[in-house]
């Protein structure tokens, strides 16, 4: 059985193949016995690889890893667009329908978190054009008749307080996500019944 690596360019796999080395070196140590593990390469090392191709090769990986959990209940695929690019937008996206009566809206996808954003209202300082070929469509929960606040009570709102700085302002949960590049965003989080 190989394990497959996508290695971009040599000074990353020089660097890639140290962090492994180390990394099973580590776990050998650690079980007390050898250890075997096969590396392949995906792709040939002086072949230019496609952009088209990688994604291809990754919504493969993608359908495998599904077809292989026993069940799969609870699992929501959406089709995912957007820009890879952090110079343009670095932004991807999906449509869904939230509220009460439904209505479409483009969630933002956060790549560093498992959290999904739409912009709500009120809402300060918010982008009005995100660089992208989609509109940007203010959530107001107020119009939804099943969307409500997580309250402060509620065990959901302290849960990602290991994560996320929680707090507490008039009596909805928020939390504030400060990213690594010194951006932050404050979050009421809401619950959507399914």
């Amino acid at each position: 059985m190989g394990v497959s690596i996508l290695v971009r360019n040599p000074a990353t796999a020089t660097l890639l193949g140290g962090v492994v080395f180390l990394l099973l070196q580590g776990a050998v140590v650690l079980s007390g016995f050898p250890a075997t593990l096969i590396l392949e390469r995906v792709f040939p090392v002086n072949r230019r690889i496609e952009l088209s191709q990688l994604r291809k090769r990754d919504s493969l990986r993608h359908r495998t890893i599904l077809q292989q959990q026993s069940s799969t209940e609870g699992v929501i695929v959406l089709p995912v667009e957007g820009s890879y690019d952090p110079l343009f937008s670095g932004l991807y996206y999906t449509k869904v329908r939230l509220g009460s009566p439904l209505k479409e809206y483009y969630v933002q996808i956060d790549t560093g978190s498992d959290v999904l954003w739409v912009d709500c209202t009120p809402c300060k300082r918010c982008p009005t054009s995100s660089g992208l070929p989609i509109p940007i469509t203010f959530y107001d929960p107020s119009t939804s008749s099943t969307s409500s606040p997580i309250s402060c009570s509620d065990e959901r709102c302290w849960q990602f307080g290991q994560y996320f700085d929680s707090s507490c302002s008039n009596h909805k949960c928020s939390y504030t996500l400060k990213y690594e590049g010194g951006s932050a965003t404050s979050v009421f989080p809401t619950y959507f019944p399914m």
